[in-house]
């Protein structure tokens, strides 16, 4: 999938699912395998649309590997 990611722009995504009502497809969640955020598309623009979405909140993929890991795996 070409979609581009609101959180790092990359274009690796991955559907994860379709939401569908009376069989139109209402909403989309997609997923980064860069990143590993998740999202509707659905949601507001400032929230998905690399465009408009605060840059505060974007991630470099150069850098991924150097971010704090918040949650581990519970073992």
């Amino acid at each position: 999938m070409s979609e581009t990611c609101p959180r790092c722009l990359t274009g690796e995504t991955r559907l994860e699912h379709e939401g569908k009502e009376q069989g139109k497809l209402v909403w989309r969640i997609l997923h980064c395998l860069t990143c590993s955020y998740t999202w509707r598309d659905s949601e507001p623009a400032s929230t998905v649309d690399p465009k408009t979405r605060d840059a505060d909140f974007r991630v470099d993929p150069a850098k991924i590997d150097k971010l704090a890991v918040i949650l581990a795996p519970v073992r």
